[in-house]
C-alpha cells in the first residue's frame, strides 16, 4: 500500500511540474561579458580598466538571424549592474512582458558605473576615467560586434535610475548621435541643489576635510555615505589629477559653514545639465522620445527640484518630454514602473518598423 500511495505522489508531483513547465514564459539568456576599457586604463583612482556587463537576449535569440533593438540600461550610486540582474530580477521581468506580448524582444545591457567613489556618474574625468566614452562607444561598440543589434541610434535607447538617470540624460544630450531615445528615473544631480547643493553642509564639511582619496576610503569604510558621494561627484565634475585630492574643491569654509568658493563653484555647477541643456538643444530636439519620472515621496530632495529645474529649461527651449510624478519614493515601485511604462516605452519607439 506505501508503494501505491509513493507512486501516486510521485505522479501528481510529475504532473504538477509538467503543468508548471507549461505556464512558464520562454526564457532568454543572461551572459556576463568581460572588456577591456582603455578609456579607463590609467585612471588615477585605481579602478580596474577590466570591467564587466551583463547582456539580457530575448527568447527567440538562440533560434534565428534576427536582429534586435537595444536598451541599455544604468545602475545608480552604490550599486552594480546586479541590482538589474539579482535584486530586481530584469531578466525574468522582461521574460513575462515578452510572453504576455506587452513589449517585443529586445535586447537589455547592463554596464558597470560603480568606482572607488561609489559613482563615476558615467562622465569622463582626468581622476576616475573616461566613464562616458567606456558606455557609449566601448561597450555599444562591443555589444554591436558580439550580439544581433540594429546598431544604428534608431535601435538604440538608454535608461536609468538616480545616478544612472543622470546618465540618461547626459546621454540623451551629449550621445544623440548614438541613443535615439531616452528615460530618466528618480534622476539625481540634474542641478546643484537639495542634497547636492551647499545646503548639505555635513556633505560638503565631510568632503572639504578629505586631503586624499584615502581619507574618503576611510569614511566610505564607517559609512559616511554623503561626504564620499559630494567628493566623488567633484571628481566627476571638476577634476584636477596634479592635485592631493585630485579634484577641485567647489566649497571653502567660511565663519564654520561651507560656502561657494569660486572658480571652482561656477566650473562644478556649470557641469549640471540644467546649464548644460541649452548647448545641446539640437541633440536634445532630435530625440525619437526622452522620458523623465519619480516619485512624490523620493527622499533625496535634489530629484524634484533638479527634474522642476531641467523639464523647465526642456519647456523654454520647446523640446518634446514627458514627465511622469508618481505615487511613490526613490526605489520602491522601481521595477513596477520599469514593467508598465518603461520597457513598453522602448518597445514602442525602437520598433523597426516604427
Amino acid at each position: 500500500m506505501k508503494t501505491v500511495r509513493l507512486a501516486a505522489v510521485l505522479l501528481l508531483l510529475c504532473a504538477a511540474s509538467a503543468r508548471s513547465a507549461e505556464t512558464a514564459p520562454p526564457h532568454g539568456t543572461v551572459r556576463i561579458v568581460p572588456i577591456h576599457s582603455v578609456a579607463l586604463e590609467g585612471n588615477r583612482l585605481g579602478d580596474p580598466a577590466d570591467q564587466k556587463f551583463a547582456v539580457y537576449l530575448p527568447p527567440s535569440y538562440a533560434s534565428g538571424t534576427k536582429r534586435y533593438p537595444v536598451v541599455y540600461l544604468l545602475h545608480g550610486i552604490a550599486d552594480t549592474y546586479e541590482v538589474w540582474t539579482e535584486a530586481w530580477k530584469i531578466p525574468a521581468l522582461l521574460d513575462r512582458l515578452i510572453a504576455e506580448k506587452k513589449i517585443g524582444e529586445m535586447i537589455v545591457v547592463m554596464p558597470n558605473g560603480r568606482n572607488r567613489f561609489l559613482g563615476s556618474y558615467y562622465l569622463n574625468s582626468a581622476t576616475t576615467g573616461r566613464w562616458s566614452d567606456y558606455i557609449a562607444d566601448e561597450i555599444v561598440g562591443a555589444v554591436d560586434k558580439e550580439f544581433r543589434t540594429i546598431a544604428t541610434r534608431e535601435g538604440r535607447g538608454i535608461v536609468g535610475h538616480s545616478m544612472g538617470g543622470f546618465g540618461a540624460v547626459h546621454f540623451a544630450m551629449t550621445r544623440a548621435e548614438v541613443f535615439s531615445t531616452a528615460y530618466a528615473i528618480s534622476p539625481c544631480c540634474l542641478d546643484a541643489v537639495g542634497d547636492i547643493g551647499w545646503g548639505n553642509q555635513a556633505a560638503w564639511i565631510g568632503a572639504m576635510s578629505f586631503h586624499s582619496p584615502a581619507d574618503a576610503d576611510a569614511a566610505l569604510a564607517k559609512g559616511d555615505f554623503y561626504p564620499v558621494a559630494a567628493y566623488g561627484l567633484t571628481a566627476a565634475m571638476v577634476p584636477d589629477a596634479s592635485l592631493p585630492t585630485f579634484a577641485r574643491m567647489p566649497m571653502k569654509m567660511d565663519h564654520g559653514m561651507a560656502m561657494p568658493s569660486d572658480p571652482a563653484y561656477t566650473a562644478f555647477v556649470d557641469q549640471f545639465p540644467v546649464q548644460q541643456a541649452r548647448t545641446f538643444r539640437d541633440n536634445l530636439k532630435s530625440l525619437h522620445g526622452f522620458g523623465i519620472e519619480y516619485g512624490t515621496s523620493d527622499q533625496f530632495a535634489d530629484v524634484p527640484l533638479g527634474v522642476a529645474r531641467f523639464t523647465n529649461a526642456l519647456s523654454e527651449m520647446r523640446v518634446p518630454y514627458t514627465l511622469d510624478v508618481y505615487d511613490g519614493d526613490h526605489r520602491k515601485k522601481v521595477v513596477d514602473r520599469m514593467a508598465t511604462i518603461i520597457f513598453p516605452f522602448f518597445s514602442r519607439l525602437l520598433d523597426p518598423a516604427r
